[in-house]
């Protein structure tokens, strides 16, 4: 019976060895691999979902592409942009237009100067910084002068700065400075 049971005891334990080699192979190999495809199917899913996003915003292209048109088109039609090319010329137009607006009413233009331009979205910003002394009716003129100029003009900043003695006989003469915009298209 002890032969028995030894021979018995070496198939139990080939059995058991057997088992122990599968299941190593499972822990080191076959699992491993089937969380790889997990991860993978996983991922696909998730680029796929990216990937209708995009199609959907590609699709969208051409609509935004003609609404942008359309904008651009009534942006000129509605004058908001210069049709001048130059920064030098749509400067002069814009101190020009102001000069006068200030000027009606008494006030005087200390100094106009050309600021360094920017782009913005198809549009070329021309800045112009003004030193200007005057009433209040000379301010009021000249941003209702701004206000509805063709093409458009932008207060980008501005400050008023009244004197410490006032006389009594005449309005104060306030001195401001003031930075105002227009715009200059940069591409079509």
């Amino acid at each position: 019976m002890n032969a028995q049971w030894t021979a018995l005891a070496r198939r139990a334990a080939a059995v058991l060895i057997l088992l122990l080699l599968v299941l190593v192979a499972w822990l080191l190999v076959v699992r491993p691999l089937v969380a790889m495809v997990t991860d993978r199917q996983r991922d696909i899913a998730m680029l796929s979902d990216r990937l209708a996003t995009l199609r959907l915003a590609i699709s969208r292209i051409p609509l935004l592409e003609e609404r942008d048109a359309s904008l651009d088109t009534r942006l000129d039609e509605g004058g908001g942009v210069w049709t001048d090319i130059s920064d030098a010329a749509v400067a002069a137009q814009m101190q020009d237009q102001l000069g006068q607006a200030i000027r009606r009413d008494g006030g005087i233009v200390r100094s106009a100067s050309t600021m360094q331009g920017t782009d913005e979205g198809g549009l070329h910003a021309v800045r112009v910084r003004f030193s200007v002394e005057g009433t209040l009716e000379t301010i009021e003129r000249m941003l209702s002068a701004i206000q509805i100029s063709k093409p458009a003009l932008f207060v980008d900043s501005m400050s008023i700065t009244a004197p410490t003695t006032v006389p009594r006989d005449k309005p104060p003469r306030l001195n401001f400075d003031l930075e105002v915009i227009g715009y200059i298209r940069t591409s079509r």
